[in-house]
């Protein structure tokens, strides 16, 4: 038998309503019929063509005038999905859901065309939720209605319904898409093209669509941090750092001895979840970072007594080394100020490293959290 001429018709409707091939029915006297006009069909089963069916116009009428092979291909791919779907243990659906993290809709460190989220994929088996398949069947919306091709369903559940329809010529309607049911609009052009849609998992190609099939995005917890911090903390017992300690997930969890803390973006991305992102690091000093806020808790009414404030501090940047010009000798710490008694702010330094901040702030992200 040659080659399947695509424009012939190989497949018709017995008399006991069942879709038969060619394959089949040539060997079978049962009568056999067009999927879409109902004409009696004649089984050519020769030597030289391809065994096909052919409309028997001994029974033509006005409806046979007017069956094209579009026509057919469209009727014959609503039988043979509806076979599929009644036939099929399982159909799996492969389809993709996007994941947020929690934080993302309030997340002050999102920059323009940043998304925090990201898309998974996902697969669930139809047969697991969708019991039945109806052809032709009407669906309401609201004070509307419109005819679905297939709609796949579940008597006992409606929001999981699918309705299935078929492009040979003229896509789905507006009207439809519009109407917020899932729709899976599958494009055929032959019979192989059915064919292939039932040998195969359904996914979103050139020639699947699906149509208000977006899932909402879930909230993941374990979608890692996007962006790594810096934090400056001002504690009650008068201490303080500047640090690296935290992400945009965390940064919110507030020290319980703090009464100041300011929180900046770090120049480079945590590249665990987005190792496409590359940022030229900018030179970030957390001496600078300290200092700011220390001005910062000054000017929020904290009694600030550091060492770095301190007229009589002197920091040499070859040694990173904190010296008082009291004891240039002995090593200083940045808290001993707490307890001295000729600690005296500079104020120029102090008002220098506050009009900084605030420069840096007015061009870059800053929470500033103070305990009130």
């Amino acid at each position: 038998m040659e080659y399947e001429n695509r424009m012939e018709q190989h497949y018709a409707v017995s008399k006991s309503g069942v879709l038969v091939h060619i394959n089949e029915a040539h060997e079978s006297k049962e009568d056999c019929f067009c999927p879409h006009c109902g004409c009696r069909m004649l089984k050519r089963c020769g030597n030289i063509r391809a065994w096909h069916f052919a409309h028997d116009y001994r029974y033509e009428n006005d409806v046979n005038k007017e069956c094209s092979y579009e026509s057919y291909l469209h009727a014959f791919a609503k039988l043979r999905l509806k076979q599929w779907f009644e036939e099929s243990e399982s159909i799996i659906l492969h389809y993709q859901q996007s994941m947020a993290c929690k934080y993302a809709k309030d997340c002050i460190w999102i920059g323009s065309g940043d998304e925090c989220s990201r898309l998974d994929e996902k697969t669930v088996d139809l047969k697991k939720y969708l019991t039945v398949c109806r052809l032709e069947e009407i669906v309401h919306v609201d004070d509307d209605r419109f005819r679905a091709d297939l709609l796949w369903s579940n008597p006992n559940n409606s929001k999981n319904d699918i309705l299935i329809e078929i492009k040979v010529t003229h896509e789905c309607t507006q009207k439809k898409k519009e109407s917020h049911k899932r729709i899976i609009e599958f494009e055929v052009h032959s019979e192989e093209d059915v064919e292939n849609i039932v040998a195969n998992d359904i996914q979103e190609s050139d020639t699947v669509r699906f149509y208000s099939f977006n899932p909402k995005d879930i909230v993941d917890e374990v979608i890692p941090a996007r962006y790594s911090l810096s934090k400056f903390i001002y504690y009650s017992t008068g201490k303080a750092f500047a640090r690296s300690a935290c992400d945009c997930k965390t940064f919110r969890n507030r020290r319980r001895c703090a009464l100041l803390e300011v929180t900046i973006k770090n120049s480079n991305y945590s590249m665990g979840m987005f190792p496409e992102i590359q940022v030229s690091p900018e030179a970030f000093s957390f001496g600078r970072f300290y200092n700011w806020g220390l001005a910062l808790a000054r000017s929020k009414g904290c009694d600030v007594r550091n060492c770095y404030l301190c007229s009589h501090h002197h920091y040499d940047y070859d040694e990173e080394k904190l010296s008082c010009d009291l004891n240039p000798d002995e090593p200083c710490e940045a808290s001993q100020a707490i307890s001295c008694g000729k600690y005296k702010v500079e104020e120029d330094f102090y008002h220098k490293n506050l009009n900084d901040f605030t420069k840096f702030s007015q061009n870059n992200i800053v929470d500033v959290w103070h305990k009130m």
